[in-house]
């Protein structure tokens, strides 16, 4: 256990570690859970996500499920799609992930009452989240270690698509890190955003992002101090 990470709290078949110094106290406060769902990453099955669910609603008094739908065209385009054939590419994954979302919420029953369920579109006309993205924005152009980690989460992302040696474009690589700055907001000040007391970035490992900004670093971008981040695992 890194000297980051806290002792783990498994319920429904769920096992939770709050990572960062003040993350075990905001999850025990217990007011908010914060779930990422995106097109890449298969890990939040029906049944995972319907767990998880479970176990957020037993845990805290609200839980939100926000899925990428941001980019996706774009980065179908950036990869030689014709603009249309993007546009159907993006929505059918986007029909993917909302199929898992919705079949989760019905697994979860009664509980998914307490869960809301919206794509990262719908904030972004929300002035809470526009303030804290320029907040984000301004800090990579002096943040050397953000701006480093968000280009290292771009790469990976990109390299899932480009395979064994393959070598990104300018274009991809914009369109990469366009979607990794959308999600950082999500990161830095969900509370703010989301209008809750205090919120738990939950996912199920410790992301570039996480490691970074839930470390106990002096400078650049931090977190909201009622910001915590939590490893979720689903026991299969």
């Amino acid at each position: 256990m890194s000297p980051n990470e806290q002792p783990s709290l498994t319920e429904h078949a769920v096992e939770a570690v709050p990572f960062g110094e003040r993350s075990d106290a905001i999850l025990r406060r217990g007011h908010h859970a914060l779930f990422g769902v995106s097109t890449g990453n298969s890990y939040f099955s029906r049944q995972r996500l319907a767990g998880a669910i479970s176990w957020a609603t037993a845990r805290f008094d609200l839980v939100d499920v926000i899925h990428a739908d941001l980019y996706l065209d774009r980065m179908c385009e950036a990869f030689g799609y014709e603009r249309a054939d993007a546009r159907r590419s993006a929505a059918k994954q986007l029909r993917g992930v909302r199929r898992r979302i919705e079949g989760a919420l019905e697994d979860a029953g009664s509980a998914a009452k307490k869960v809301r369920a919206r794509p990262l579109s719908d904030f972004l006309e929300d002035s809470a989240y526009q303030e804290v993205h320029a907040r984000a924005r301004a800090a990579l152009r002096t943040d050397v270690e953000l701006r480093a980690v968000r280009d290292e989460m771009a790469y990976h992302f990109l390299s899932k698509k480009l395979g064994p040696g393959g070598f990104p474009t300018a274009m991809q690589v914009r369109v990469a890190q366009d979607y990794v700055e959308a999600e950082l907001p999500f990161f830095v000040d969900s509370p703010h955003i989301l209008g809750v007391a205090s919120s738990v970035h939950c996912y199920h490992s410790v992301m570039a992002l996480g490691r970074l900004l839930f470390s106990d670093r002096e400078v650049g971008l931090r977190p909201a101090d009622n910001q915590g981040y939590a490893v979720v695992a689903c026991q299969d």
